[in-house]
């Protein structure tokens, strides 16, 4: 199970395990994010656990923002970083473009 939350700063929160079993609930949150028309910060760096099917949202998520113009940025946390590395995806969530 996961938890999201925006921080004083406005940056979004998300810690604990995101999996394909929490990644519906995932999505619904972080389309209301992306609805909200603004750019997004995204720390992940208390995520616990992360499988593909989080990343993929991810990635998903950060191609609507890139696509109208709206910059998104991760913060990862071991965890996440290990996935990226493992699955070769650490370049296309983690880069600026």
């Amino acid at each position: 199970m996961f938890k999201l939350h925006k921080d004083k700063k406005g940056t979004i929160v998300i810690t604990g395990i995101l999996s394909i079993a929490s990644i519906e609930a995932l999505h619904v949150e972080l389309r209301e994010l992306y609805d909200e028309g603004a750019s997004a910060t995204i720390d992940c760096s208390g995520v616990t656990e992360i499988d593909t099917a989080a990343l993929q949202l991810l990635i998903a998520l950060k191609r609507y923002f890139l696509e109208t113009s709206r910059p998104i940025v991760y913060i990862a946390g071991p965890a996440m970083d290990e996935a990226l590395a493992l699955s070769g995806l650490k370049k296309l969530l983690l880069s600026a473009a």
